[in-house]
């Protein structure tokens, strides 16, 4: 069979890092060389991230991986902008998508954004207008970081991965072209989505991690291929419609896999074996993993519901 370029299962052909990669542009260097190479963004992902010292960094390639895969041809590093002061639910959003001539006009606050500080595009969900029930018509736009009337915030580090920076983003009369308003329903084209999407990439990435930590301290081979196989599944997945009821059935199943490994004797070995500081490292960031849990649980919830009610899965 042909190959395009790498896969998933080429981060059991490399070396072990020698020297792994300390550094976001790094990161995101290797990022676009392997797409360029042919690999898909999970593929990516989760060969840059098998060549780090800490999960914050195999974030990152997680990251963008996942908005590559929803959004075609955009620029990395990109953020995604949803959460306000309310929340992240389609009510919640009430940042503004005016016509103006031609073209739009943004205005609103998020309160928290993923690499804003680092983005070179933002890619901002705003209300473009009501339905007449009052759920609102959520609109996503992509426009350049330095826009005018584009303010950032910095804010503080998080207690775990604090390599991965957030910021506040205000806007203020900011132009939006008529095309950069990305095409379709801004919720159920791009933000309910992107939460699957998301979990697929960053636990991908996070396995490539303990893979390449695997590698460089000589780890149980059975843990190797145990990871291996999830990653597999998670592979599959994502060539998968991410509001498929199924995809979220088989995702809770892989995550709470790998929740179970990183609980076991064989991952305690590799984490004995792991340098002092990458070791303290992981113990911070861990954390991670669970991050979102209460919104997955729910989807897995709402999914096995279908499960009865085969008619209703498309």
């Amino acid at each position: 069979m042909d190959r395009k370029g790498p896969t998933v299962l080429d981060v059991l052909s490399g070396d072990a890092a020698t020297s792994p990669m300390r550094d976001l542009w790094e990161v995101w260097g290797a990022y676009r060389s392997k797409r360029r190479a042919g690999a898909s963004p999970l593929a990516a992902a989760v060969l840059v991230s098998s060549e780090v010292d800490r999960l914050g960094f195999a974030f990152a390639a997680g990251y963008p991986a996942a908005l590559e895969q929803m959004i075609e041809g955009v620029r990395i590093p990109s953020a995604l902008c949803v959460t306000e002061a309310k929340g992240n639910a389609p009510r919640a959003i009430e940042s503004t998508l005016t016509p103006k001539a031609d073209d739009y006009e943004l205005d609103g606050m998020k309160t928290f954004v993923t690499f804003g500080s680092y983005a070179e595009t933002l890619i901002i969900v705003a209300r473009e207008g009501e339905r007449p029930d009052g759920r609102p018509d959520l609109a996503v736009v992509a426009i350049p970081a330095n826009r005018k009337g584009v303010v950032l915030h910095e804010l503080p580090a998080t207690p775990f991965v604090p390599e991965v920076p957030h910021t506040s983003v205000r806007f203020e009369g900011v132009e939006v072209l008529r095309s950069e308003r990305l095409p379709g329903d801004g919720y159920l084209g791009y933000v309910k989505p992107f939460r699957t999407t998301e979990d697929i990439h960053v636990l991908g990435a996070t396995i490539g991690y303990l893979l390449g930590l695997a590698s460089r301290v000589r780890s149980s081979a059975a843990l190797i291929a145990e990871l291996t196989a999830d990653l597999v599944a998670l592979d599959r997945l994502r060539e998968s419609p991410p509001l498929d009821p199924r995809v979220h059935i088989a995702l809770h199943g892989v995550h709470q896999r790998v929740t179970e490994l990183v609980s076991c004797d064989a991952f305690a070995k590799l984490l004995n074996a792991a340098p002092n500081d990458e070791r303290k490292r992981w113990e911070r960031d861990k954390a991670l993993l669970h991050v979102a849990s209460r919104a997955r649980e729910a989807r897995f919830e709402r999914a096995t519901m279908h499960l009865h009610r085969p008619h209703m899965i498309a």
